[in-house]
């Protein structure tokens, strides 16, 4: 049992001054601090690119907010990433709008042009291919959101000039 409790003090001094700092600041928000879940997630997520079990378990501790609860937050909701991604995050909406206006052929480009399948990497961590089944922009179907700006109206043609946009964008100045 002393174990336990040493594991979880643990557990939480591996939250940085700053991340609790946050949490704290997110928490003063909120009645009741489960309802931050997705928020403290997504604080986390910024400061670490995904949510490891590591970061949920001392999120979990300094908060006071069940694990299990944590978890099923982050599993439902599909931008809180539970492994390590890429550099840029590619999200093809394969909705309804999307599927009849184009998406088989721009999420086929995308593969082709990436050289990997859905939930992959490509081997230089610079992408993340993650379909999504609805993005809310049926009226500019198809779309692509990378990161967080969202492309309207793609067309396979204009993947090249996407990803090569995206890259210079990424790389330092």
């Amino acid at each position: 049992m002393g174990n336990s409790m040493s594991d979880n003090r643990e557990q939480a001094a591996r939250l940085t001054a700053q991340e609790c700092s946050g949490i704290d600041q997110i928490l003063s928000h909120y009645p009741v601090a489960s309802g931050a879940a997705i928020d403290l997630l997504k604080m986390i997520q910024h400061e670490h690119g995904w949510v490891s079990d590591q970061h949920l378990r001392a999120l979990a501790e300094y908060t006071h907010i069940p694990i299990a609860e944590l978890e099923s937050v982050a599993t439902f909701y599909n931008l809180i990433f539970r492994k390590p991604v890429g550099n840029n995050v590619l999200h093809p909406c394969n909705g309804v709008s999307c599927l009849l206006m184009g998406y088989r052929q721009v999420h086929q480009t995308l593969t082709q042009t990436l050289g990997i399948v859905d939930g992959e990497t490509t081997q230089d961590n610079a992408f993340t291919l993650i379909p999504l089944p609805c993005l809310g922009a049926c009226d500019k179907a198809p779309v692509v959101l990378i990161n967080d700006q969202l492309h309207e109206k793609v067309r396979p043609d204009q993947i090249d000039t996407i990803i090569h946009a995206v890259s210079r964008k990424a790389q330092p100045q």
